[in-house]
């Protein structure tokens, strides 16, 4: 499906993304030192690209089609509930990274957890955005400049 520009730098996102989501599944069958490395790498990208990412669909994005339909839809609730989700998981892959232990499972749940969100966003909501959304509306966003 093609994607709106004024989208794609999200989409770009969603695809860099959607590589530490595998990292982070596949982690979970690796080497203690592995997962850490894993999990350190995951934090750096979190904090330089997801943080900035998700700010900018819940300021700039997401406001959008809650005007243009009236309300916020469901999926979008869905979506804000799952950054809350996705900080926590995150703080506590911290915690357990400062402690020098990364749990398989909490690396592999992550992921998983990750790769819904994103796909969520790619099949539902950004379609719906695209088509409740004015093009001028659409057209307007402007996202920071990655450096990528």
């Amino acid at each position: 499906m093609k994607r709106h520009p004024a989208l794609l730098p999200l989409t770009h996102d969603h695809h860099h993304a959607l590589v530490w989501a595998r990292r982070l599944r596949l982690a979970r069958d690796t080497t203690e030192q592995q997962r850490l490395e894993t999990a350190r790498g995951f934090l750096e990208f979190f904090n330089a690209e997801a943080i900035r990412h998700f700010r900018e669909e819940e300021e700039l994005l997401f406001p959008l089609i809650a005007e243009q339909l009236g309300a916020v839809p469901d999926d979008v609730t869905q979506l804000l509930t799952q950054h809350l989700e996705i900080h926590a998981m995150v703080h506590r892959l911290g915690r357990s990274v400062e402690e020098g232990a990364v749990p398989p499972e909490d690396v592999r749940s992550l992921g998983l957890h990750f790769e819904a969100h994103i796909r969520l966003e790619e099949k539902r909501v950004f379609p719906e955005i695209e088509h409740a959304v004015p093009e001028a509306d659409l057209a307007s966003l402007t996202f920071e400049k990655r450096t990528r």
